[in-house]
């Protein structure tokens, strides 16, 4: 059985397809040919179905997704409505503790946007990480999602995002109540904008430091606390800080987990 982090590699195959696909179907800031558009897509992403993941096109003017795959296993069983309610359909399963949420980081991310540099608009990847939802059938959900940009206007805004999303609810701690946001763009990738809900601050910090990025990098490459030690010339007593802030900044269930969320958020 695959990884989270290996399906969300195959899904970034998938993105790079849907790229080469929407060059033939855009027409100014909108889907042109939106029906056969619809049908190449849906079969691209059709072997990505399953009960964990969801994929899809989503619309940024309209805020609504034009596609989904997968959703009817993964959100379970909900009455049909217009694509138009569908995200407040979604927002119905919030858990009550995360009800702010949409409000929040559609305000930060839109002050988030306005400050990022049109030349720096490239290369864009959205994560959010750690919101609970409960299906109708009361299995819980805890939402990871990958958004990457395959249209933009004339000012770099884009307006239309392929979207990977995944239940990691087995990856996080059940008490953690927090969640966070990471925005990754430029040429490598080299600036970040993220959003943490216990502080909620807009920083142009990672969410990991650059030493705990490093460690756990070394932990993800199977080395011991002794050996991560004796090569960054710290005390082990040190490493397990680090270890230990990591897991309680991400909520990571365990060090396995830990090393996964921060491969599907790209810090290592």
């Amino acid at each position: 059985m695959k990884s989270n982090y290996h399906r969300l590699k195959d899904a970034d195959i998938l993105y790079e397809k849907i790229v080469d696909l929407s060059e033939n179907y855009f027409e100014h800031d909108e889907i042109g040919e939106m029906e056969n558009f619809m049908k190449e897509a849906e079969f691209l992403l059709r072997g990505v179905r399953g009960t964990d993941a969801v994929i899809g096109i989503f619309d940024h003017h309209r805020y609504y997704p034009v596609l989904e795959v997968g959703e009817k296993e993964f959100w379970g069983p909900l009455p049909e409505v217009p694509r138009e309610q569908r995200m407040v359909q979604i927002m119905s399963l919030l858990d009550k503790n995360y009800t702010s949420f949409f409000n929040d980081s559609v305000q930060w991310f839109q002050n988030t946007l306005a400050n990022i540099p049109v030349q720096h608009r490239t290369n864009i990847a959205i994560f959010h990480c750690g919101i609970r939802y409960w299906r109708l059938d009361n299995v819980p959900i805890c939402l990871f999602s990958k958004g990457l940009p395959i249209h933009y206007d004339a000012q770099r805004n884009f307006t239309f995002t392929f979207n990977y999303v995944q239940n990691i609810h087995h990856l996080i701690k059940k008490d953690f109540p927090h969640y966070w946001i990471r925005i990754a763009y430029g040429e490598q990738k080299e600036f970040v904008h993220t959003l943490h809900s216990a502080d909620n601050k807009n920083s142009n910090k990672d969410l990991l430091s650059q030493r705990e990025k490093e460690i756990l990098q070394m932990i993800a490459a199977d080395h011991d606390t002794k050996a991560i030690a004796e090569r960054l010339f710290i005390s082990t007593t040190t490493v397990g800080h680090h270890r230990s802030n990591m897991i309680e900044r991400l909520g990571a269930r365990d060090t396995t987990a830990l090393v996964q969320l921060a491969k599907m958020m790209e810090m290592i």
